[in-house]
C-alpha cells in the first residue's frame, strides 16, 4: 500500500507508531479490531482513544497524539464524514503531513476514492448533512482535507477477496514504513548485517543459503537476530529456530521441523508434506536456524536440491511438481549441470519441454559444450540453439531493441512487425521459454545475463 508524506524536521518526539482515524459505526467491531490486533502482533505501538470523550472539537490530548505519531492510518468509510470529530481529526492529520512530514496511509472501506475526493455519492450525502449549519470556512477546510487524502494510493476493500489478507498486507506496509532500532544498543553490528543483507540479496528470487561461522561468543546469534528483525517484514512466511529446539536426527525430521515452524504449526504434525511444500512454492520464505548441526546442514543441502529439481526444473519441463515415470534420472542429471539459479533452470526446463528420453539423455553433453561464463548463459545458449531461424532473429532483434532491459509489448510488436509472420505469437514463444517475460502491464523484460548472451550470439553469427 502506498503512503504519502512531506519533508520533516530531523528531530521530533514520537509517542506512538500509528494513529488510526476511523468511524466506529462502520469498522469499530469488525475491520478495526482485527487491524489493531495485527499491529499489536508486530509490536507496533498504536494510539487508543478509548478514554477520550468524543465531541465537536479535537481535544488537546488528541491533537498531541496525532502530532506524536509516526504514521496516521485513515480508514475512510461511508459514515466517516458523519462525524465532525473524524473530519477534524483528518484536517489535523493532513496538517501534520505537511508541517511534520507525517506518513499518511489511506484505506477505502466500501467507498469509492472518487466519492471521497469529490464528496459525491452516499459519502457525499453524509458529508453534506454534517456540513449543515457549519461556516463556509470550516466546510472548505474539510473538503480540502478529504480531497487530499483521497489521492493517496491506498488499499480498497472491494479489491480484496479476503479481508484478512488485506489487513495482513496493510500491517506489513505499516511495519515497512517504521524505522529499525536494531542497532541502537549494538555497537559495530551494522556493518556485519549490511554484509549479510548483500549476500541474502533481497531483490533476487533465488534460494539463498548463507552461513555465519566462528568461535563461541563473537555474536553470531546477535547478528542473525538483527538481520532477521530487519528483513523479515519483506517475507510472507518466516521462522527463527531458537537453539533451545530439539535437534533433528535425519532429513525427514528436519523437514518436518522446518515446515511446522514456517507454517506456524509448531508441536503439530504436518498431515500432508507435499501439500505443505506446494503452499510455499510462490511465497517468499525466510528461515534462520540458530546453532545448526552437521546433520541438519546436510539435510538442508538435500532439501534445497530437491526444491530446485521440483520447482525449478519439473514445472518448466513437465508442468508438474515432479518428473513423470522414467524421467527422474534425466531431470536430476540436467539439474546438476546448473547451480541453483531459478531462471537458468526455468530456461533449461522450458527448452526440454516435450522432448523424448533420448533428447534428455543428450542434453548434459550439449549444455557442457556451451563455453560461456555463467550457468544462466549456458542455459540461454542451449535454449537458443533449439530455436527456429525466425525465433532466433526475433530474439536478436528484441535484444537490440530492448536497450534498457524492458520494452512495451505494443511498441515491440509495432517495431518488429515488418517480418512476414506473427510477431506477437513469436514473443509468446520466447516468453514460454523464459527467455523474456511479459508483465500484465505489457512490459517485455529480459534478464541482463540473457541479454548479454543474446548480444554475443548475435555478433558471432
Amino acid at each position: 500500500m502506498a503512503s504519502s508524506s512531506s519533508s520533516s524536521p530531523s528531530t521530533h518526539h514520537y509517542s506512538y507508531d500509528v494513529f488510526p482515524s476511523f468511524s466506529s459505526k462502520d469498522v469499530g467491531r469488525t475491520f478495526l479490531s482485527h487491524f489493531l490486533e495485527g499491529l499489536k502482533s508486530k509490536g507496533i505501538k498504536t494510539f487508543q482513544n478509548n478514554g477520550i470523550m468524543r465531541s465537536e472539537y479535537i481535544t488537546t490530548e488528541l491533537a498531541r497524539a496525532i502530532e506524536e505519531s509516526r504514521i496516521s492510518v485513515v480508514i475512510l468509510s461511508k459514515n466517516y464524514p458523519s462525524s465532525s470529530w473524524c473530519l477534524n481529526e483528518l484536517q489535523r492529520i493532513m496538517k501534520c503531513k505537511v508541517s511534520l512530514g507525517q506518513i499518511v496511509m489511506a484505506i477505502f472501506y466500501d467507498v469509492d476514492p472518487s466519492d471521497v475526493r469529490e464528496q459525491t455519492g452516499d459519502f457525499g450525502k453524509v458529508f453534506e448533512e454534517t456540513c449543515y449549519g457549519k461556516t463556509d470556512e470550516q466546510k472548505k477546510k474539510w473538503r480540502k482535507a478529504l480531497s487530499h487524502v483521497a489521492v493517496i494510493a491506498g488499499e480498497h476493500s472491494i479489491s480484496w477477496a479476503s479481508e484478512a489478507e488485506m489487513i495482513s498486507k496493510i500491517v506489513m506496509d505499516v511495519s515497512n514504513e517504521l524505522p529499525s532500532t536494531d542497532f541502537d544498543q549494538l555497537v559495530g553490528i551494522e556493518a556485519h548485517v549490511a554484509k549479510l543483507k548483500a549476500m541474502v540479496c533481497l531483490e533476487s528470487d533465488e534460494v539463498k543459503v548463507v552461513g555465519i561461522w566462528g568461535p563461541a561468543g563473537i555474536g553470531k546469534a546477535t547478528i542473525a537476530r538483527a538481520l532477521y528483525n530487519q528483513v523479515s517484514r519483506n517475507f510472507q512466511l518466516k521462522f527463527y529456530r531458537e537453539p533451545s529446539w530439539k535437534r533433528a536426527s535425519n532429513t525427514m525430521e528436519f523437514q518436518e521441523e522446518l515446515l511446522s515452524g514456517v507454517l506456524d504449526h509448531r508441536d503439530m504434525k504436518i498431515p500432508n508434506k507435499q501439500e505443505a511444500i506446494f503452499r510455499l512454492m510462490h511465497q517468499r520464505v525466510l528461515v534462520v536456524i540458530d546453532c545448526v548441526s552437521f546433520v541438519e546442514l546436510q539435510a538442508l543441502q538435500k532439501l534445497v536440491q530437491q526444491w530446485y529439481l521440483r520447482f525449478g526444473m519439473s514445472y518448466a519441463a513437465f508442468g508438474q511438481s515432479s518428473p513423470p515415470r522414467g524421467y527422474l534420472k534425466h531431470a536430476v542429471e540436467v539439474t546438476k549441470l546448473i547451480d541453483p539459479f531459478p531462471l537458468a533452470l526455468k530456461i533449461l526446463g522450458s527448452a526440454l519441454r516435450g522432448k523424448n528420453k533420448e533428447e534428455w539423455t543428450m542434453a548434459p553433453a550439449k549444455v557442457n559444450t556451451c563455453l560461456v561464463d555463467t550457468d544462466i548463459q549456458k542455459a540461454t545458449r542451449f535454449a537458443h540453439d533449439g530455436l527456429s531461424k525466425k525465433h532466433k532473429r526475433l530474439f536478436y532483434l528484441l535484444t537490440r531493441e530492448t536497450t534498457s532491459s524492458s520494452k512495451n509489448l505494443n511498441n515491440a510488436i509495432y517495431t518488429l512487425s515488418g517480418s512476414d509472420w506473427d510477431v506477437e505469437k513469436g514473443l509468446q514463444t520466447l516468453a514460454d521459454m523464459a527467455l523474456i517475460s511479459i508483465s500484465e502491464g505489457g512490459e517485455i523484460m529480459m534478464h541482463g545475463l540473457v541479454q548479454s548472451m543474446s548480444t554475443r550470439l548475435r555478433w558471432n553469427r
